[in-house]
């Protein structure tokens, strides 16, 4: 007999646990905002410098922190719907369409910032965008099953 078995409600739990977790790292990066800028321009080479830039890189700090909150907040009711056996739901395809558009503009941030003063941040940017397009086929994939599980519910 096995004490310890995991499976998807747990899995499924990890997650929701992890996605909490980082909504609390978000908010505290959020606060540590304008110490973060200072550490970044004071620790590391950018290609310009100033005022300006440090401003800059704290608006981009929270434009990309309002997107992930808002991703986050997503994933979780995304996670939720799962545990509650709500997976071929509507819901579950708006909540990944929002999640892969926050990834979208989280790529649209960063890209540019990477190219105009820091090269990481534009690997950031690829790799939100690459996280967009697979949330996009996964929101394709649930937008065809929900629309099987519609034709199907009117069959019967």
């Amino acid at each position: 007999m096995k004490i310890w078995q995991w499976d998807d409600r747990k899995s499924i739990t990890l997650t929701r646990y992890v996605v909490v977790l980082a909504i609390l790292a978000s908010a505290v990066a959020a606060v540590c905002g304008p110490w973060l800028v200072t550490w970044l321009m004071d620790t590391h080479h950018l290609r310009a410098s100033g005022p300006a830039v440090g401003a800059a890189l704290l608006v981009l700090g929270y434009l990309c922190a309002a997107l992930a909150f808002w991703m986050l907040y997503n994933l979780y009711r995304f996670l939720h719907r799962l545990e509650q056996g709500q997976v071929f739901v509507p819901q579950t395809v708006q909540a990944l369409r929002r999640i892969s558009w926050c990834c979208v503009g989280a790529a649209l941030l960063c890209l540019p910032a990477g190219v105009l003063l820091y090269l990481p941040f534009a690997f950031l940017g690829i790799a939100a965008g690459f996280m967009a397009l697979l949330v996009r086929v996964l929101k394709n994939a649930f937008a065809q099953a929900v629309r099987m599980k519609d034709e199907l519910d009117y069959t019967i």
